[in-house]
């Protein structure tokens, strides 16, 4: 029993390294496999053969069936509220501006990148996966032309680009979007036209506070 639970123990505190916003600074060079990696296979343990840790383009329909998908915390928003919605993502968004940036963090003192929007859009009462590779699979597809107030944006930031999200942050209009950025150090606001780096290693959006999506799966 007491193997298991230090299995258990190992498991969890690798998942955390693995599954956090990933740091862009990074210096290590990975190899690139043609099979899925997951802290599972790391450890020689077999896991179910959909679990999927790696893919390269966003689904544009259907959320992948390995995450789970978004739940308001709260149902009593009616249909007219989604610019009511948005306002309240911005406003808390921008009342971390300056946290710390601190790779698997949650909050509220210091933050990663998907811990960040994970925090944000919960206090709002929506709830979305941890880590950024599976929030960018909930909600609807959207492309750099047609992304609105609200809506997650997903980046690849690795050296070496495959086009598996890496970043994420949250996009307030006229270009800027707020994220937990490890080379800022902190909780920031950048415009795309100025930092074009974002805007070369832009992937897709994802809009989770359309109306007919308010009750999915509550």
């Amino acid at each position: 029993m007491k193997n298991i639970k230090l299995l258990n123990t190992s498991i969890i505190s690798i998942a955390i390294l693995f599954t956090a916003c990933s740091n862009s600074q990074s210096k290590i060079k990975k190899e690139t496999k043609t099979e899925n990696v997951s802290v599972y296979n790391i450890l020689g343990i077999t896991e179910a053969s959909n679990h999927s840790y790696q893919y390269q383009k966003s689904p544009e329909t259907a959320v992948s069936p390995d995450v789970t998908f978004i739940s308001y915390k709260r149902n009593d928003y009616p249909i007219s509220s989604k610019l009511h919605i948005t306002k309240e993502i911005e406003f808390k968004a921008k009342s971390f501006l300056g946290i710390p940036y601190v790779w698997g963090a949650t909050g509220p003192n210091k933050f990663d990148c998907s811990g960040f929007t994970q925090w944000v859009y919960r206090d709002v009462g929506i709830n979305i996966p941890r880590v950024s590779r599976d929030q960018a699979r909930v909600g609807e597809f959207v492309s750099y032309d047609n992304l609105e107030h609200g809506d997650m944006v997903f980046f690849d930031t690795k050296k070496k680009r495959t086009g598996i999200v890496s970043h994420v942050g949250i996009y307030l209009g006229d270009g800027n979007f707020i994220h937990a950025s490890s080379a800022g150090k902190s909780v920031v606001i950048y415009n795309f036209n100025q930092k074009t780096f974002y805007k070369k290693r832009f992937l897709w959006g994802r809009r989770v506070i359309e109306p007919k999506l308010q009750y999915a799966l509550n």
